[in-house]
């Protein structure tokens, strides 16, 4: 291998190393799935204030039409995608692709009324292309 090659190789695996994760969001359901809130959250049973020492402050705290108080919380992690870095194409393109999570709760007076767990697969992009 030549020395321009190595470079080549070098500067390559550098930018492959420096590609961008992002995250954003409440870092307590990073490692959460729909199993593991479910052994947190009990319907009828947890009260707000264990939900609130659990996950902190909602996002978003709104009411339902039946006066329900609902809390909202939500982590995204996403990473930018490799044609990203490819001459050309990524300054026409850039995307990135992850995982979205999102936890609500419904509470009938101090008390969990309905819960649930969604994650969903999440990809952007933008460019000509």
């Amino acid at each position: 291998m030549s020395k321009h090659q190595t470079l080549a190789a070098l500067s390559l695996t550098g930018l492959l190393a420096l590609t961008g994760c992002a995250s954003e969001g409440n870092e307590a359901l990073k490692n959460e799935t729909a199993a593991s809130i479910d052994q947190k959250i009990q319907d009828g049973v947890t009260t707000k204030e264990q939900i609130r020492a659990q996950f902190g402050d909602p996002r978003e705290s709104t009411f339902t039409d039946s006066g329900h108080e609902q809390w909202r919380y939500s982590f995204s992690n996403a990473s930018s995608d490799a044609a990203n870095f490819i001459p050309l194409y990524g300054d026409l393109h850039q995307g990135t692709h992850g995982t979205e999570k999102t936890l609500t709760v419904l509470f009938n007076g101090n008390v969990v009324w309905h819960h649930t767990m969604n994650s969903s697969a999440v990809k952007t992009g933008s460019g000509l292309f």
